[in-house]
């Protein structure tokens, strides 16, 4: 819960620092405003907002400091993500998720790519593709693309299964479903 807050708080950051006291105190009084009148009090009190940030952007020019191009540090687009699913549709929190499991998928491989580059210059000798195949399959014979995901598919190797234990259930079908339908140059 503590998490929606903080999010809450940055939008009323926002509306703090484009709006004043006086369009503030109009949005106190509304509700108490004859119903007839509230829809032209409120776009009176849009107006005003619009006015006040046109010419606060134009005269002072201030900055977010929560904006990606402020900050010298990379964006956390997991938590941005988080932040979105506030205030979507549940269509768009839906996609937002996918996006969210995607960018963990994609730190995964950074990850396990950055482990074997460690393991590479630990053993520069050692062939990376050796520890993928199963020593049973004939690891020196060559085969096609499609030979190999069979032989995958069907065994592989003890490297390979450690690798395979540290991706979660979605990340493990994303990697088969590549393995299935691998990258080739022909249509």
């Amino acid at each position: 819960m503590a998490d929606k807050s903080e999010n809450a708080s940055n939008v009323m950051a926002f509306d703090a620092l484009y709006t004043t006291n006086q369009i503030q105190k109009l949005k106190v009084l509304l509700p108490y405003i004859e119903p007839s009148m509230q829809k032209h009090l409120a776009v009176y009190i849009k107006y005003m907002e619009l006015q006040y940030t046109m010419n606060l952007t134009k005269n002072h020019g201030a900055a977010l400091s929560g904006c990606g191009l402020s900050q010298p540090e990379k964006p956390d687009l997991r938590k941005l993500c988080r932040e979105l699913c506030l205030y979507s549709t549940p269509e768009e929190i839906r996609q937002l998720e996918q996006i969210q499991n995607m960018l963990q998928t994609l730190e995964t491989v950074q990850e396990m790519s950055q482990t074997m580059s460690a393991m590479q210059e630990i053993f520069p000798d050692m062939n990376m593709d050796s520890l993928f195949e199963n020593p049973l399959s004939g690891a020196g014979q060559e085969t096609d693309t499609a030979d190999r995901s069979k032989q995958t598919a069907s065994t592989s190797s003890p490297m390979m299964d450690m690798l395979m234990n540290m991706l979660t259930p979605e990340q493990r079908e994303m990697y088969e479903m590549f393995q299935q339908h691998p990258f080739d140059s022909e249509p």
